[in-house]
Protein backbone atom coordinates (compact mmCIF):
# COMPACT_ATOMS: atom_id res chain seq x y z
CA UNK A 1 0.00 0.00 0.00
CA UNK A 2 2.49 2.64 0.46
CA UNK A 3 4.53 1.78 -2.41
CA UNK A 4 1.96 2.57 -4.64
CA UNK A 5 2.91 5.41 -7.06
CA UNK A 6 0.43 8.84 -6.02
CA UNK A 7 0.24 10.11 -9.38
CA UNK A 8 -2.98 12.88 -8.39
CA UNK A 9 -0.78 15.10 -7.39
CA UNK A 10 1.28 15.75 -10.62
CA UNK A 11 -1.79 16.99 -11.95
CA UNK A 12 -1.33 19.78 -9.30
CA UNK A 13 2.16 20.60 -9.95
CA UNK A 14 2.33 22.71 -12.53
CA UNK A 15 -0.12 24.95 -10.69
CA UNK A 16 2.42 24.89 -7.28
CA UNK A 17 4.84 26.00 -9.27
CA UNK A 18 3.57 28.51 -11.05
CA UNK A 19 2.48 29.87 -7.14
CA UNK A 20 5.25 28.95 -5.25
CA UNK A 21 7.81 28.29 -7.64
CA UNK A 22 10.25 25.20 -7.93
CA UNK A 23 11.68 23.95 -4.88
CA UNK A 24 15.10 24.47 -3.46
CA UNK A 25 16.42 21.28 -4.62
CA UNK A 26 15.54 21.88 -8.63
CA UNK A 27 16.52 25.94 -8.97
CA UNK A 28 19.95 25.96 -10.39
CA UNK A 29 19.95 29.46 -11.83
CA UNK A 30 22.11 30.78 -8.88
CA UNK A 31 24.88 27.89 -9.70
CA UNK A 32 24.99 28.27 -13.26
CA UNK A 33 27.55 30.87 -13.73
CA UNK A 34 29.69 28.96 -11.55
CA UNK A 35 30.25 27.04 -14.53
CA UNK A 36 32.21 29.54 -16.35
CA UNK A 37 34.46 29.74 -13.86
CA UNK A 38 35.17 25.62 -13.54
CA UNK A 39 35.26 26.14 -17.51
CA UNK A 40 37.69 28.22 -17.23
CA UNK A 41 39.66 26.67 -14.67
CA UNK A 42 38.94 23.32 -16.82
CA UNK A 43 40.91 24.79 -20.15
CA UNK A 44 43.63 25.84 -18.51
CA UNK A 45 44.48 21.96 -17.32
CA UNK A 46 46.58 19.48 -18.62
CA UNK A 47 43.23 16.91 -18.64
CA UNK A 48 44.87 14.13 -16.72
CA UNK A 49 43.43 15.24 -13.06
CA UNK A 50 40.80 17.57 -13.65
CA UNK A 51 39.56 17.80 -10.60
CA UNK A 52 42.90 18.27 -8.84
CA UNK A 53 43.69 21.09 -11.39
CA UNK A 54 40.59 23.02 -10.66
CA UNK A 55 40.63 22.89 -7.04
CA UNK A 56 44.30 24.22 -7.32
CA UNK A 57 43.14 26.85 -9.75
CA UNK A 58 40.63 27.78 -7.07
CA UNK A 59 42.69 27.50 -4.53
CA UNK A 60 45.42 29.87 -5.97
CA UNK A 61 43.18 32.66 -6.76
CA UNK A 62 41.61 32.35 -3.12
CA UNK A 63 45.42 32.85 -1.97
CA UNK A 64 45.77 35.63 -3.85
CA UNK A 65 42.49 37.42 -3.12
CA UNK A 66 43.68 36.56 0.56
CA UNK A 67 47.07 38.46 -0.30
CA UNK A 68 46.11 41.65 -2.10
CA UNK A 69 43.30 42.00 0.61
CA UNK A 70 45.89 42.44 3.79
Amino acid sequence: WSNKPKFHMLLHLVKAIDRFGPSSLCATEKFESFNGAVRTASVHSNHQSPGRDIATTFNNIRLLQMILSG
